[in-house]
């Protein structure tokens, strides 16, 4: 690592920050700064899922699997590009019900359909995954720093940092969008465009890297088909109905053409980069057998294997996948906490001025917590992403019924958060089952759903007129109709 590779570091945090000061100046509103004004086409919206994608689960965590399990490994990115197409069906319903309701988060959308209490645990769960995500994005983030540039680690974690916390108060979700579209051309020359080729050179080539590999190396199910399902494609398709960045994108694109093409966008954009660190992976295999951790994979090859410069751009294009999901993660916790917690609790209205400058101090609030967490209390991270878990097997259901049902009611919503989200926490925990927690909280979520809502009064159809557009059409909230 050279004086040159240092500058390049330097100066890529510093053209974020700059990103975030040219973009603040038309950030006006608490809507301005947690969705961009709803501004978005499908392109930009895209970008951001997609950068918000590939952190370092992708580019550390990929390379790691690929040279863990070969072409198997990259079910984990391809659980990731069925993101964009599995939300496509339902992209219009929840468009159409976030514009109407003028809706910013998951808990403003459930919290409509089933009360004060459910907006409450759907923003609070949320806010306290992100905080975790962004945690543990700020360790991976240090640890690389620390590694590649020899700073010390907490150093490399505060620098970092207060650059995510910087062009994310400043500008909002609009700075770290542009500041995502920088992030992804560095990904794709690092990664794709030089680190990928250069890898396989290195090994003879493409085909004298398929033939070199062990056998279970080229075996797509080589993970185990029980683990592929169970654990990678379902969950994670599960994830956008229950995770607020889906809302957040959602509820940012100027309308349902530019929501959909997102979708589209997003898996487009993520493909390449997912399977590229799959490659580096298999190549870090051969090129270095003796390596026992796959987290080093990535940056040996990157010192090991590349000249002075390339060196800062490979570290820039790893540090823009980290810090581009640590921003979003950010933004995604500020608002569930001023909306959904703060907002449903205190029930005091702010002019926009004000609201605008609360989510900023929650925001900086929240990203300095997670510093001191990955700081002084690593450990904390598992317990704190607890509320993904409790998401995950709580959320899925409420956020489905709202969409599709007009009989389910508060009570089997509160009873179906409940069960789900405490039966997937005691699964995970306590390790009593093989299978996948979601196995068991799903359709005991469900089951409390059905059971419970058919016990009790069905709901007024003021209740779920913005999800319907039969409903919609009729309701006396519709400024159309009037």
């Amino acid at each position: 690592m050279t004086i040159l590779d240092v500058v390049i570091i330097i100066l890529y945090l510093v053209v974020l920050v700059l990103i975030g000061v040219a973009v603040s100046k038309n950030v006006k509103s608490h809507e301005d700064s947690v969705v961009a004004g709803r501004s978005f086409g499908g392109l930009l919206a895209g970008v951001g899922k997609a950068a918000n994608l590939a952190g370092g689960s992708t580019s550390v965590g990929g390379t790691g699997y690929g040279f863990t399990y070969g072409i198997s490994g990259s079910w984990f990115g391809i659980a990731n590009i069925g993101v964009g197409f599995v939300m496509l069906p339902f992209v219009k319903r929840l468009w159409n019900a976030m514009h109407r309701g003028g809706f910013t988060t998951i808990g403003d959308y459930i919290g409509y359909r089933f009360g004060k209490e459910a907006k409450l645990i759907s923003g609070f769960l949320n806010c306290i995954a992100y905080t975790g995500f962004v945690a543990s994005q700020v360790v991976a983030t240090g640890t690389i720093v620390s590694v590649l540039l020899g700073w010390d680690i907490v150093f490399a974690m505060v620098i970092t940092t207060v650059v995510v916390i910087g062009y994310s108060i400043l500008g909002g979700l609009k700075a770290v969008v542009y500041t995502d579209c920088l992030q992804m051309a560095i990904l794709y020359i690092g990664m794709v465009f030089i680190l990928m080729p250069k890898s396989v050179g290195e090994v003879g080539g493409f085909t004298e890297l398929m033939n070199r590999v062990p056998a279970a190396f080229t075996d797509i199910g080589a993970m185990g088909w029980f683990t592929i399902i169970g654990v990678l494609l379902i969950p994670t398709l599960a994830a956008p109905f229950t995770m607020q960045a889906s809302y957040s994108y959602t509820a940012s694109c100027r309308d349902v053409k530019a929501a959909f093409s997102s979708q589209l966008w997003c898996s487009l954009l993520y493909a390449l980069p997912a399977f590229a660190v799959i490659f580096i992976g298999m190549c870090g295999y051969l090129l270095y057998p003796e390596m026992t951790n796959s987290n080093d994979v990535l940056p040996t090859m990157i010192l090991e294997l590349l000249p002075t410069g390339l060196i800062g751009i490979l570290l820039a294009a790893i540090l823009s996948a980290t810090m581009s999901t640590s921003s979003t993660c950010l933004i995604c916790a500020t608002n569930c906490f001023v909306t959904d917690v703060w907002g449903e609790l205190v029930k005091k209205e702010l002019n926009q001025k004000q609201q605008l400058a609360m989510t900023r101090t929650v925001m900086g609030v929240i990203g300095v917590c997670t510093l001191i967490i990955s700081i002084f209390y690593p450990n904390i991270i598992e317990l704190i992403v607890l509320g993904y878990a409790i998401g995950a097997g709580g959320l899925l259901v409420p956020a489905m019924a709202a969409m599709f049902s007009k009989r389910a009611t508060k009570a089997g919503c509160l009873a179906s958060m409940i069960l789900g989200g405490g039966l997937y926490v005691f699964v995970q925990l306590t390790g009593i089952s093989g299978y996948p927690p979601i196995f068991f909280a799903a359709p005991a979520s469900l089951a409390a759903m059905l059971v419970v809502s058919a016990m009790t009064k069905k709901p007024d159809p003021l209740c779920y007129d913005v999800y319907f557009d039969e409903e919609w059409e009729k309701s006396p909230n519709n400024p159309q109709r009037a």
